[in-house]
C-alpha cells in the first residue's frame, strides 16, 4: 500500500512540471548547482533558479557548448557520460522530425542561455557562466523527461515542447526552421543566433 501511494505522488509531482515518469528505465537528467550553495536543494527543479535546475530529455534549450552556439534545440538523450541534441527539429501534427544528432560529453564547456520574454515582453537574454555552476549528470527517478505539448495554430495542430526560459518552461514549436514561442498573448517568431 506505501508503495503505491508513493508511486502515486511521484506521479503527481512529476505531471504538476509535465513530465512522463517511467520508473522501469534508467533516467539521468543534466544538473547545474551553484557553486554557492552547499548542498542539493530539495526545491530544485527543472526550472530557471539561480541556486540550481535540471535540464530534461525531451526539453528546448538555449545549448553554448566550446563556445559554439545550440538555440532552440532539443534535448534527446542524457547518459551517464553525455547527452545528444537535435538543432535542427521540426513540429508536424504527428510528432516531430529529427534532423540530426550531436553527441556531447558532460566534461565539455556547457553553458544555458536563457531569453527573458513574459507575455510577449522581451529583456535581454543572460547565460549561465561555468564559474558559477558545477554542471554533472545525476540519475534519477523524480524527473525522466518533459512531454510533448500539442499547440494549436491556424486549425492545425503540432506537437511542440517545453522551451527553458528565465521565467519558466514555456511552450514553443518549429516550423520550417523557425521557432515560435507559444504565450497566452500569441505565437512569436524567435530569432535563432
Amino acid at each position: 500500500m506505501k508503495q503505491i501511494i508513493f508511486y502515486f505522488l511521484l506521479i503527481l509531482t512529476a505531471h504538476s512540471y509535465g513530465q512522463d515518469i517511467n520508473l522501469d528505465s534508467n533516467c539521468y537528467m543534466i544538473q547545474f548547482i551553484s557553486k554557492q550553495t552547499q548542498e542539493t536543494d530539495p526545491n530544485i527543479s527543472p526550472e530557471y533558479q539561480p541556486k540550481g535546475f535540471y535540464l530534461l530529455k525531451n526539453g528546448v534549450y538555449d545549448f553554448i557548448i566550446d563556445g559554439k552556439k545550440y538555440f532552440q534545440s532539443i534535448l534527446l538523450r542524457v547518459d551517464r557520460d553525455g547527452f545528444q541534441i537535435s538543432k535542427n527539429w521540426e513540429s508536424t501534427s504527428s510528432g516531430e522530425k529529427i534532423i540530426d544528432s550531436i553527441k556531447f560529453s558532460i566534461n565539455q564547456n556547457i553553458q544555458i542561455r536563457l531569453v527573458s520574454i513574459n507575455n510577449g515582453v522581451g529583456g535581454l537574454p543572460f547565460r549561465t557562466k561555468t564559474s558559477d555552476y558545477n554542471v554533472s549528470i545525476v540519475p534519477t527517478e523524480k524527473y525522466c523527461m518533459l512531454k510533448d505539448v500539442k499547440i494549436k495554430s491556424k486549425d492545425q495542430t503540432y506537437i511542440g515542447h517545453f522551451y527553458f526560459t528565465a521565467y519558466g518552461l514555456k511552450e514553443i514549436k518549429m516550423v520550417k526552421g523557425k521557432p515560435y514561442l507559444i504565450e497566452p498573448s500569441g505565437e512569436y517568431i524567435m530569432r535563432r543566433s
